[in-house]
């Protein structure tokens, strides 16, 4: 039974490493979506409006989603922080983060030196998704313009880091 669950754990995850490959090469860097590596160890972030994002992680078929980009007041969105090959040590991995928000008037710092992911190394090239999540709601005194996050992911093992970053346009279609 545990090699059964093992085997279905590691193909679930090379499914999900293809999908979220596709959705990140069609997608434009720097936009609702960004992916970058530092040796093996990768970070995929993207804002999507999809706010069980982090449950389809827990399902038996490969998660899918897409970044968004564009909220308009009353619509909710959702901060996907994705993260795989990190150096594990005794069977666990631990990732840290820093997370910072910016709206048309402005950032701010959101979490600092933050774990974004502790537990257990399931191998190499599998998806893990951060165990921090961050939601949020276009209200209707937003002010309009070009939104978006900064995070920065650290592997607390190999001390190897990258730094995404993703935009959106919030406020009112015109």
């Amino acid at each position: 039974m545990m090699k059964c669950s093992f085997i279905f754990r590691v193909w679930f995850s090379i499914l999900a490493v293809l999908l979220c490959t596709a959705v990140a090469s069609a997608q434009p860097v720097g936009g609702g979506i960004d992916k970058a590596s530092d040796g093996p160890f990768t970070g995929l972030l993207l804002v999507t409006d999809n706010l069980d994002w982090y449950d389809m992680f827990q399902r038996p078929e490969p998660p899918s989603f897409e970044a968004k980009q564009h909220f308009v007041p009353g619509e909710k969105g959702s901060l996907a922080i994705i993260f795989s090959n990190a150096e594990p040590r005794d069977g666990t991995v631990r990732v840290m983060c820093d997370i910072s928000t910016r709206n048309p008037e402005g950032s701010r710092q959101v979490a600092a030196d933050q774990v974004c992911y502790e537990g257990p190394f399931y191998g190499p090239n599998i998806l893990h998704p951060a165990l921090l999540e961050l939601k949020f709601e276009m209200g209707d005194e937003e002010p309009a313009g070009e939104a978006g996050f900064s995070v920065t992911l650290r592997d607390a093992h190999s001390g190897r880091s990258v730094d995404l970053d993703v935009s959106f346009t919030q406020g009112s279609a015109r």
